[in-house]
């Protein structure tokens, strides 16, 4: 008996945990942003675009829908720069942006095959911060 009440007992606060999540709140991601990266910087103006979905246009002139992914706001541009070579040079490739809004940082990657040899760093997710302005 004592089993089947802790079996009972731990069901029941998982399934509390999990009613209390409630959606992503985009109003966390929402601002204006310094987005700060090796050789890179630009301000990010973010506002809610719905539930889940935060609106991210960056002051370079792309813009994308973030959704919430493993408590990350995510979202994908495809750039005319997105990737950097080794020769200090630039080629297209989608980027893949994952923020944490609580922390103020992320990290974002290239996910296509590189048509040049990436610049050292470039192969792995390379990290940045944002700053409320």
């Amino acid at each position: 008996m004592r089993v089947s009440t802790s079996a009972s007992a731990v069901a029941l606060l998982a399934g509390a945990a999990i009613g209390l999540a409630g959606p992503a709140n985009a109003d966390e991601f929402a601002g204006t942003f310094l987005h700060i990266a090796p050789g890179l910087q630009s301000l990010w103006t973010v506002s809610s675009c719905g539930a889940g979905c935060a609106h991210v246009a960056d002051s370079t002139g792309w813009s994308a829908d973030a959704h919430p992914v493993d408590g990350l706001w995510t979202f994908v541009v495809n750039l005319p720069y997105g990737t950097k070579c080794n020769n200090d040079g630039t080629a297209p490739g989608t980027v893949i942006y994952k923020v944490d809004v609580s922390a103020q940082h992320g990290t974002f990657y290239n996910s296509d095959a590189a048509p040049c040899q990436l610049a050292p760093g470039w192969p792995q997710p390379v990290y940045f911060s944002r700053t409320r302005i």
